[in-house]
């Protein structure tokens, strides 16, 4: 379901859970020409999934063009299926002009074992920019990860990204946390 208030959509996306569904949805959007300002993601032992992102349509194509709400619904949808090829629709997104002044917001990965009996705590504050929350999310589900929660925040141009992850059942091991902060950091600096 999306809707519009206050000058922004919400998107709400209940599914099965699967590898890779948080990175599809946020990758359709993105690869729609959204901006995701605030996403939050929780699954249950039943293995149902309730994502709901925040996001604006800088280009005011849903504004421009009312039918594209059913088309970017069903884009989201057959994404979250794992129909469509996520990366081919980022590759065609719209050009999304990113801020050039102003200092770089430096990239921070750091991790939490005792935050959560279950997971280990992901946090991520670096510069925003398109298709980072999809970028994330994928290195994480590459990494063998499971997202268990997210919760995505931007203030201007800076990301505030948290996920609790587990792999194979538990919280990461200290090894696959260092392999984890490579990755994120080399995604951080796209």
């Amino acid at each position: 379901r999306i809707t519009k208030a206050d000058g922004v959509y919400s998107l709400t996306l209940v599914a099965p859970d699967r590898p890779f569904l948080l990175t599809s949805a946020a990758g359709a959007l993105a690869g729609f020409g959204m901006n995701i300002l605030k996403a939050e993601a929780f699954s249950n032992r039943r293995g149902l999934v309730l994502d709901t992102f925040v996001f604006a349509d800088p280009n005011r194509t849903l504004d421009l063009n009312p039918t594209e709400m059913d088309r970017l619904r069903l884009t989201v949808e057959r994404a979250a299926l794992g129909k469509i090829d996520v990366n081919s629709l980022l590759r065609s997104r719209p050009e999304i002009r990113l801020p050039g002044r102003g200092p770089r917001i430096p990239c921070r990965v750091s991790f939490d074992s005792e935050a959560s009996p279950s997971a280990t705590l992901v946090e991520i504050v670096a510069q925003d920019r398109p298709g980072l929350l999809h970028d994330l999310a994928e290195a994480l589900s590459q990494a063998g990860c499971n997202i268990e929660v997210v919760l995505i925040d931007t203030e201007a141009h800076k990301a505030l990204d948290v996920f609790y992850v587990t792999c194979d059942g538990r919280k990461l091991t200290p090894e696959r946390q260092e392999a984890l902060q490579q990755s994120l950091q080399k995604v951080c600096s796209l």
